[in-house]
C-alpha cells in the first residue's frame, strides 16, 4: 500500500476525548480527507442532518455521555443511507466485537488504542469498497 495514498472523503468523526480527536483530525486531513468533529452524538446527528455534502463515513466512540455511539450512528445511518460506519472504543475487543450478534451489518471496528497506520489500512478498505 502507498503511503502517500489520497483519500478525497467526508469523514464524520465523533469522539468525547478532545486529545483523541485532534489527533485523528490531523492525520486525516493530509490524506485528503474532509474531517467534519464533534464531541457527541447529538452533535454529530445534527451535522449528519445540516452537512450540504456528502459524508463518507462516520467514525464514532462507542461509549459516550448523552447517547451511545451505537444509537447515533442508526439515527444518522437513516439520514444518510449508505454511509459507512468504523466503531471504535476502549471497552470492548476486537473478538468480543466478532462475537457479538447484534452488530449491525456492513459495519467496522477498530480497537483503542490504535495505531495511526492501523487506522489508516482500515479506511483504506472500507473507503475502497
Amino acid at each position: 500500500m502507498s503511503t502517500n495514498m489520497h483519500l478525497s472523503k467526508t469523514v464524520l468523526l465523533v469522539d468525547d476525548l478532545d486529545i483523541l480527536r485532534k489527533i485523528v483530525r490531523d492525520f486525516l486531513k493530509p490524506l485528503g480527507m474532509e474531517v467534519l468533529e464533534t464531541s457527541n452524538a447529538p452533535d454529530a446527528i445534527h451535522a449528519a442532518r445540516s452537512h450540504p455534502g456528502t459524508i463518507d463515513l462516520l467514525l464514532t466512540d462507542i461509549d459516550m455521555p448523552r447517547m451511545s455511539g451505537w444509537e447515533s450512528a442508526k439515527q444518522i445511518g437513516a439520514l444518510r443511507p449508505g454511509i459507512r460506519i468504523l466503531y471504535m472504543s476502549g471497552g470492548i475487543s476486537l473478538q468480543e466485537w466478532k462475537d457479538y450478534k447484534e452488530k449491525p451489518v456492513g459495519t467496522y471496528f477498530i480497537q483503542k488504542p490504535f495505531r495511526l497506520e492501523e487506522l489508516k489500512a482500515l479506511l483504506m478498505t472500507i473507503l475502497s469498497e
